[in-house]
C-alpha cells in the first residue's frame, strides 16, 4: 500500500474513504459472497449521476441502472469479466431514475484478501454522455459531407471543367479567368472532402490497406509520369532519382496519395523554373526512404511541428495565396504509420523543403 508510513492504519483508512468520497467519479462496491452480487457501498458522486438517493442503491444488483435496455452487446463481456474475476473497461447504456439514458464508462475490478479469495468488485462510472453524443454530431457531419455534398460538387467540377475546355463554347478571357479560379476552388472543395472522409475512416477503426507486394520503383517512376503535366503547368521540373530498387508490401493506391501529396506541395511552393527532386534510397537494411526536395520558400523551425497536424496551416502570406486544406499532410502521417512506417520534413526557410517517408522493405 502506497500511504505514507507516518499514517496509522485508522487514518490511512479514514484517508482512503474520505478520497472515495469525495471522487467525482462514481464509486460502489459489490459483494460477490452474497446472493446476486449486492451494492454494500455508493459514494455521493454515483447517486449525483444516476439520481437515486443511497437507500435506493444499497442491495441492489447494478442491473437495475439497465432498464429494459438488456440486449446490450456490452453485457455480454461484463458478465464474463464477472464470472471469470477478471478486471474490465467498457461502455454501457444507462437510465437515470427520471428515465433519461446516459452513457457509463465503466471500469470494474475485483478485490481479493489475503488468502487471494475474491471478497468485492470495485466498479468506478464515469458519465460519458458528453463525449458520445459529440461524437455521434461529428459522425452525422460526415453522413451529410459525403451523401449531400460530393455530389453536386462533383456535378459544379464537371461543368466547369466542360467550360474551361471549350467543349460549352468559347468564352472571352475574363470568364475563362473566372472559371479557373471556380474549379481549383471546387477541386480544393473535393480534395477536403476526402481527406476529412479519409480521417474519419482511420479515426473509427475502418480504414483498410489493401497490402501487396510492390516494386517501389515502378510506383514512385509511374507517379511522377502522371504528375508531369501538373508539374509541366506550373513551370517545374521534375527529377528521379532510383538508388535502390525494392520491394514493398503495401496499399500503392495510398502511398501514391501519399507521394502525390508531397510533389503537389513542392509544385505548389516552389519558384518557377526550379526542379522538384524525387529520391529512392535506403535508410538501412529493413526500410527505404522517399524524398521530395524542393528549393521553395522552406519552414520556419518552429512551424515544422504543425505540419503534420489536422486542420493546421503555415500562417504566412504565401500560403494563404497558395490555399490548402490543412488536412492532406495529417492523412499523409496516418496512412504511412498505418504502415507502420514514419513521415518526416526538414525545411531551410528561404531555401526549399524536404519531405520523406519510410516503409519497410518485404523480405
Amino acid at each position: 500500500m502506497f500511504i505514507q508510513e507516518q499514517l496509522g492504519e485508522t487514518e490511512q483508512l479514514a484517508l482512503m474513504f474520505r478520497a472515495v468520497e469525495s471522487a467525482s467519479n462514481g464509486v460502489v462496491i459489490t459483494d460477490p459472497r452474497l446472493e446476486d452480487n449486492p451494492i454494500i457501498y455508493t459514494n455521493p458522486s454515483f447517486t449525483n449521476i444516476t439520481g437515486y438517493g443511497a437507500e435506493e442503491i444499497l442491495g441492489r444488483n447494478c442491473r437495475f441502472l439497465q432498464g429494459e435496455d438488456k440486449e446490450q452487446s456490452a453485457l455480454v463481456d461484463l458478465r464474463k469479466a464477472l464470472k471469470e474475476k477478471t478486471p474490465i473497461t467498457t461502455v454501457l447504456r444507462n437510465y437515470r431514475k427520471d428515465g433519461r439514458r446516459f452513457y457509463n464508462e465503466l471500469t470494474v475490478s475485483p478485490v481479493a484478501d489475503a488468502q487471494g479469495q475474491l471478497i468485492a468488485f470495485v466498479g468506478i462510472q464515469n458519465d460519458i454522455t458528453a463525449r458520445i453524443e459529440a461524437e455521434q454530431r461529428i459522425s452525422d457531419f460526415y453522413s451529410v459531407v459525403s451523401h449531400e455534398l460530393r455530389t453536386p460538387i462533383a456535378k459544379i467540377k464537371s461543368s466547369l471543367s466542360i467550360i474551361a475546355d471549350g467543349e460549352a463554347g468559347d468564352v472571352n478571357d475574363p470568364v475563362k479567368r473566372f472559371v479557373s479560379i471556380s474549379l481549383n476552388a471546387a477541386d480544393n472543395l473535393w480534395k477536403l472532402i476526402e481527406n476529412i472522409l479519409d480521417f474519419k475512416k482511420l479515426e473509427s477503426g475502418k480504414f483498410r490497406l489493401l497490402r501487396q507486394r510492390l516494386q517501389l520503383e515502378q510506383l514512385v517512376q509511374s507517379t511522377i509520369a502522371e504528375f508531369e503535366p501538373v508539374a509541366r503547368k506550373a513551370g517545374i521540373y521534375l527529377q528521379c532519382k532510383i538508388e535502390d530498387s525494392v520491394v514493398i508490401n503495401a496499399d500503392g493506391q495510398r502511398v501514391v496519395q501519399v507521394l502525390e501529396n508531397f510533389l503537389s506541395n513542392a509544385v505548389k511552393f516552389s519558384p518557377a523554373n526550379s526542379t522538384v527532386i524525387v529520391r529512392c534510397s535506403r535508410n538501412d537494411e529493413q526500410t527505404i526512404r522517399v524524398e521530395v526536395v524542393d528549393s521553395g520558400c522552406g519552414i520556419a523551425l518552429e512551424d515544422v511541428p504543425k505540419l503534420f497536424e489536422k486542420f493546421q496551416q503555415i500562417d504566412s502570406p504565401d500560403s494563404r495565396l497558395r490555399g490548402g486544406t490543412g488536412l492532406g499532410l495529417a492523412v499523409c502521417k496516418a496512412i504511412i504509420e498505418a504502415h507502420g512506417g514514419k513521415v518526416g520534413v526538414s525545411s531551410d526557410l528561404g531555401k526549399g523543403s524536404k519531405f520523406w517517408f519510410e516503409l519497410e522493405i518485404a523480405e
